[in-house]
């Protein structure tokens, strides 16, 4: 587990959190339409305890919890919280590739500007 407390480890770990928080947001976006429309009642609350994209969605946001304590303990929370935008990107790709949704030019831009930024965040990092 040395490999872990490494450069690779460091980026598998980003590629860790941005899939399952990915995921997790995509996962509650098909959860939530395998509910349909529902008026917050009893009936709604135990309909979610057996909907299996809100339980694949609860898995993703605890399992990127702990990816995120393991980012934390050897990054600043200054540097690593701008990074995280990168699940935005995952977020567009994901809801494009895997739910079809259609993405405008302007949200591309989007995309390569949340990249450059991240570009530019990881250029400044001190070592």
């Amino acid at each position: 587990m040395h490999w872990l407390h490494g450069r690779v480890g460091t980026v598998v770990l980003w590629a860790l959190l941005i899939v399952l928080e990915s995921a997790g947001q995509i996962a509650t976006k098909v959860g939530g339409d395998q509910l349909g429309n529902m008026d917050f009642t009893l009936k709604w609350l135990q309909d979610i305890v057996v909907t299996p994209g809100v339980w694949f969605a609860i898995a993703c946001y605890i399992g990127a919890f702990f990816v995120w304590m393991l980012i934390l303990r050897r990054s600043s929370l200054s540097l690593a919280f701008p990074l995280s935008s990168l699940v935005f990107v995952g977020v567009l790709l994901g809801s494009w590739l895997g739910l079809g949704e259609q993405i405008s030019l302007l949200h591309w831009v989007g995309v390569a500007v949340i990249m450059a930024g991240v570009a530019l965040l990881a250029e400044g990092e001190e070592n």
